[in-house]
C-alpha cells in the first residue's frame, strides 16, 4: 500500500467541518434539471476526450460530455496545448470542463478563465489516481486533506457563476475510506453534484469497483449523484442504476474504442434491440474517427492521435495486435485506410452480436 500524502494542514476534517452553505438556487437547479434529462455522461479522460471523440459519443447518445481534464497551472500559464484541450464547439452543449490542482486561489482564477470558454459547468477533479497528478497534491491526493478540498471548492464557487461539481473516489486506501465525510463536506460547501468512482486511489483501476458505497452516498445526499466505475455495457449500466439509485452514470474506459456503448445503453433504456457492429462497421467507425481528428488537427497530428485508440476499437478481432504495428508505420490517411481495408478483406468474420435490450433487462 502506498503512503498517504502528508499535509501541512493539521486541522481535523470532522472537527472543522464547515457549516452548510446555501448555493444560489439557480446553479443547483440548473444541474438538477440537466441530470433529470441525462442518462449517461462521457468522462473527462486525458488523451481521449478530445473534440473529435466527444462528437462521436454525443451522436451515439452521450447526454453530457467533458473536455479532457486540465491543470490550473496550465490554464494560468496560458499554455496553448491546455487551451486546445478546453476548446468547446457551438454544438457541444451541455459540456463541462474539469480542472485539477491543489491551490485554491489558482483554481479559482483558472475556473474564471475556463468559464469564458463557454462550458455549462466546472468540475473539480478529486479522483485522478495517476502519479504525476497525485505527486503535485492534486486529484485523489486531496482525499487526504478535506479542509484543503473544502477551500478549493469554496474558492471556485465564489469565483464563477457556473455550477461547480466534483468527482471523487471512495478514499485514498482501504484503511482511509472517507467517502461519506467527503461527500457531506462537498455538499455543505456548495457542490451542485458529485460523481463517485467506486474504488480507492490505491486500487487505481485494479479489481472491481464497489457500487454499494455509491448507494449509501445517494441515500444520504440531497444533490445529484453520478455513478462511475466498471460500466462496460448496457447490462452494467442498468445494474448500477438499480443497485445505487444514482441520478446518472458517467462512462470512462468503457467508451474507449467503443463509443457505441451510448447507443447500446439508450436502446436498453427504451427496450429496443441493439447489435454490436461487425468488423466492417467497426472499421467504418475508425475511419470516421480518423477523419474527424484530421479535420481538427491536420493529417499528421490526426493520424498520430488516432493510433492511441485503434487497438481499443479492434480489440477482440483476430489479428488486431499485428494490425496495430502496421498502422504505426503509416503517417497519412491514405496509408492508414489502406491497412484497415486490407485487414477487413483478410479478417471479415463478424464479432458476436449482443442484443442489449433483451440481455440487460429494464431499468425499473
Amino acid at each position: 500500500m502506498s503512503d498517504v500524502p502528508t499535509s501541512s494542514n493539521s486541522r481535523d476534517p470532522v472537527r472543522d467541518r464547515p457549516t452548510a452553505r446555501t448555493v444560489p438556487d439557480p446553479r443547483r437547479e440548473r444541474v438538477r434539471r440537466l441530470l433529470e434529462d441525462a442518462d449517461v455522461l462521457l468522462s473527462p479522460m486525458a488523451g481521449v476526450s478530445d473534440r473529435a471523440f466527444r462528437s462521436i459519443c454525443r451522436e451515439a447518445g452521450a447526454d453530457v460530455t467533458y473536455c479532457e481534464f486540465v491543470s490550473a497551472d496550465g490554464v494560468l500559464h496560458g499554455n496553448p496545448a491546455t487551451f486546445d484541450l478546453m476548446e468547446v464547439g457551438e454544438d457541444e452543449h451541455p459540456i463541462g470542463i474539469q480542472l485539477f490542482g491543489s491551490d485554491p486561489e489558482k483554481l479559482a482564477r483558472a475556473a474564471v478563465t475556463a468559464a469564458r470558454v463557454g462550458p455549462d459547468l466546472i468540475d473539480l477533479n478529486f479522483g485522478c489516481p495517476v502519479k504525476k497528478v497525485v505527486k503535485r497534491n492534486g486529484g485523489s491526493a486531496l482525499l487526504c486533506n478535506l479542509p484543503l478540498m473544502r477551500e478549493i471548492v469554496a474558492a471556485v464557487i465564489e469565483a464563477v457563476d457556473l455550477p461547480v461539481t466534483a468527482k471523487i473516489r471512495l478514499g485514498w486506501s482501504e484503511g482511509t475510506v472517507n467517502y461519506m465525510e467527503t461527500t457531506r463536506m462537498l455538499e455543505e460547501t456548495g457542490a451542485c453534484a458529485i460523481t463517485v468512482h467506486g474504488r480507492t486511489r490505491d486500487q487505481g483501476f485494479r479489481g472491481t469497483a464497489e457500487w454499494e458505497p455509491i448507494a449509501r452516498i445517494k441515500e444520504a445526499a440531497s444533490v445529484p449523484i453520478v455513478g462511475n466505475g466498471d460500466v462496460w455495457n448496457a447490462g452494467d449500466y442498468l445494474r448500477l442504476r438499480r443497485e445505487t439509485g444514482c441520478d446518472a452514470v458517467m462512462i470512462a474506459r468503457g467508451a474507449i474504442g467503443r463509443p457505441w456503448i451510448f447507443t447500446e445503453i439508450k436502446a436498453a433504456l427504451r427496450d429496443r434491440p441493439w447489435h454490436a457492429p461487425d468488423l466492417d462497421g467497426v472499421v467504418a467507425r475508425v475511419i470516421d474517427h480518423l477523419d474527424r481528428e484530421i479535420a481538427l488537427k491536420g493529417e499528421r497530428q490526426g493520424v498520430k492521435r488516432m493510433r492511441r485508440q485503434l487497438a481499443c476499437y479492434l480489440k477482440g478481432f483476430p489479428g488486431a495486435s499485428a494490425l496495430r504495428g502496421r498502422v504505426f508505420d503509416e503517417n497519412d490517411r491514405e496509408g492508414v485506410v489502406a491497412v484497415l481495408r486490407d485487414f477487413v478483406a483478410r479478417h471479415a468474420s463478424p464479432r458476436p452480436a449482443v442484443t442489449a435490450a433483451t440481455s440487460a433487462g429494464r431499468l425499473t
